[in-house]
């Protein structure tokens, strides 16, 4: 008989994720009147535009930022669904008295995280989406986007998995501090106050904005499930390749995948929710190829995902806050500058277009199970490796 509580015990800050994920879509078609399914790198970009911008750089001339326009700051719910991560994990992990400086790098492993970081802002801005956007929310809305954007994600990883064995690699060692700053409890109680503070500053900031209001709530709810039930997809994707036995990330994200796509194929199909996947399909099929594996070899060498570096850097991780800083301030900037000359120099093989057009429930139920499938085989992947070790 199914224990359906063991199972839930076991996969339950997945399923959170994947229901507090669906809700996030749902509660924005109640204030929009569209369903607006989450990414986080759009709004990373718009950061470090708005940076560059306080240097004198011509941010708003370029191409992109006519794609990925700046809002205005009282308006930027995505902004406020980054910043709430943040705060989530920054919150959670000092309450817990956890919070720690730690995976403190030595320079080759500073400089080989600030370049996965540039990558990963580079690649992911190419593709128009990261592994929340294009991967995670890409699958829950059908998108035909989702399955070639995670192969060139795992082959990225892959790449730096055969380039780390070579000699010339480990001449460089890139390597961690073994030391942790684990402040006394006093300081945790400290660091609490000042994340309740911060949290109380941003709903303030947002109080004329019900989406930003929202979105920032469902960003803290995020970091928190991030940061307890410590869920990486960089982790799920280095596990998929990797031969070792141990792939509890991809089950894991595996049946949230499913969960959250079940879910949004009831509210889509089932119930005619109007969809507007918040960052369309604005890059053709070359670019989600491309940009996907640029993104998934930065993946590789900072050790995160967008997600990741966001809830790790709020509970202290040096290594998410460098990453992040080379994605945000570095390789999204970097990526809005040469915005032009990729879609000069590379072909649209499929022209980008509204996002229905790419939205495998075009064809309904049969579409639906074609997107569940992919779950379900990754998740029996990697039960395959358990029972292997079992029967071992």
């Amino acid at each position: 008989m199914v224990d359906v509580y063991k199972i839930i015990k076991k996969y339950q800050f997945g399923l959170v994720l994947a229901i507090s994920s669906f809700m996030l879509a749902i509660l924005s078609y109640k204030l929009t009147g569209t369903g607006l399914w989450w990414g986080v790198t759009g709004a990373e970009s718009q950061i470090g535009g708005v940076f560059w911008s306080y240097f004198g750089f011509p941010v708003g001339k370029l191409a992109y930022y006519h794609l990925y326009k700046i809002p205005q700051f009282s308006q930027a719910f995505t902004w406020f669904l980054v910043f709430g991560i943040i705060l989530g994990s920054f919150f959670i992990s000092s309450a817990r008295g956890e919070f720690s400086i730690r995976q403190i790098p030595n320079k080759w492993m500073a400089l080989k995280i600030l370049i996965g970081g540039f990558l990963i802002g580079y690649g992911t801005r190419m593709a128009g989406g990261c592994n929340i956007g294009d991967f995670y929310s890409g699958f829950a809305t059908g998108s035909a986007w989702a399955f070639p954007f995670f192969l060139a994600m795992i082959l990225g990883i892959y790449t730096v998995s055969v380039l780390g064995k070579h000699r010339v690699w480990k001449a460089f060692p890139a390597e961690y501090s073994s030391n942790v700053i684990w402040p006394r409890k006093k300081f945790q109680t400290m660091i609490l106050a000042i994340s309740i503070i911060l949290i109380a500053i941003l709903i303030i900031l947002g109080f004329h904005s019900n989406m930003v209001e929202l979105w920032l709530i469902f960003g803290i709810i995020f970091g928190v499930t991030g940061y307890i039930g410590s869920l990486c997809f960089q982790t799920s994707f280095r596990e998929t390749i990797s031969g070792s036995n141990k792939k509890e990330m991809v089950k894991i994200l595996s049946i949230s995948l499913l969960v959250f796509a079940i879910l949004s194929q009831i509210a889509i199909l089932g119930f005619g929710i109007r969809v507007n996947f918040f960052f369309d399909q604005s890059e053709s099929i070359s670019f989600q190829s491309i940009g996907g594996y640029i993104f998934g070899i930065g993946m590789g060498l900072a050790f995160n995902c967008t997600y990741s570096m966001e809830w790790r850097m709020g509970s202290g991780n040096i290594q998410a806050i460098l990453a992040f800083l080379g994605l945000t301030f570095l390789g999204a900037p970097a990526f809005a500058l040469t915005y032009s000359w990729w879609h000069y120099a590379v072909p649209q093989i499929v022209m980008p277009a509204s996002y229905w057009q790419f939205s495998l429930y075009r064809f309904g139920i049969p579409g639906a199970i074609l997107i569940d499938v992919f779950p379900v085989l990754w998740f029996l992947y990697a039960k395959r490796f358990s029972w292997g070790k079992k029967i071992s």
